[in-house]
């Protein structure tokens, strides 16, 4: 269990974390909603400028979020130029938007929109044929089959630390079996990309340095403690007898 309670221990730090730094974010977008500037200046990175978008979609995926859309064309960030709030877009993921240019709708001539729509088509189709490639190829490596693909140089990752690595690979890579390798996995992803996964060699982890075994120590002693506490309370729960006459207090509410 020592790997999975460790995972755990880190999403609670990490989870603390991010509260500090998303409190912090949202006051700056507030106070200071004339620029986005200084709440990039907290997290230590530059205001990003997206392509047009529309009241009902975006091509960038962090802006293309109901409650964010409908942020950016409120009449108090459309017209009077302010910041959004900070909207959690997707898990751990808070993004804030101010309008830089706004133009009115309108339909666009077939022949400016021509080479875009087929550029995405040939994109879509392109996507699809990969997928199915990645399929027939994953197919063949699990039968044992010998098959040509020009793998990328190999990468040591732990399920904190992946650098490069997509998350939904690396959690795709862990969930193979250890005890057969090499082991072979696909990943799809929502712009119909596939990624072939090959797992070669499982590196036991080393020991943590002593500061960071008593952090995650305590960390799963208040984890223990909590979870000792839930199972006091619901043995109390079950030893009182106790019992709630639903009737009376709806009456007593009305």
């Amino acid at each position: 269990m020592r790997g999975q309670i460790e995972q755990e221990l880190r999403k609670q730090l990490a989870g603390r974390r991010f509260a500090e730094l998303a409190d912090g974010f949202n006051n700056v977008v507030y106070e200071q909603s004339e620029s986005l500037k200084p709440a990039a200046e907290l997290i230590k990175t530059a205001p990003q400028v997206s392509g047009w978008i529309t009241r009902l979609r975006a091509a960038e995926p962090l802006l293309n979020n109901p409650r964010l859309l409908a942020a950016v064309f409120s009449d108090e960030v459309l017209r009077n130029k302010r910041n959004t709030e900070a909207i959690e877009v997707a898990p751990g993921t808070l993004v804030a938007a101010r309008v830089v240019e706004h133009k009115p709708e309108s339909v666009q001539p077939f022949e400016e929109v021509r080479a875009a729509l087929e550029k995405r088509i040939a994109l879509r189709a392109a996507g699809r044929l990969a997928v199915e490639e990645g399929r027939r190829l994953l197919g063949e490596l699990t039968q044992g089959k010998s098959v040509q693909i020009a793998w990328s140089a190999p990468q040591i990752a732990s399920r904190a630390e992946f650098r490069n690595i997509p998350e939904p690979v690396v959690r795709q890579a862990f969930r193979l079996d250890a005890s057969k390798l090499p082991a072979y996995a696909g990943v799809e992803t929502p712009q119909v990309e596939y990624t072939l996964v090959r797992v070669s060699r499982v590196q036991e982890a080393g020991d943590l340095p002593p500061e960071k075994a008593g952090e995650i120590s305590g960390a799963l002693r208040r984890v223990l403690a909590q979870e000792a506490m839930a199972a006091y309370v619901a043995a109390l729960k079950q030893k009182s007898g106790v019992t709630i006459n639903k009737e009376f207090l709806e009456k007593k509410e009305r």
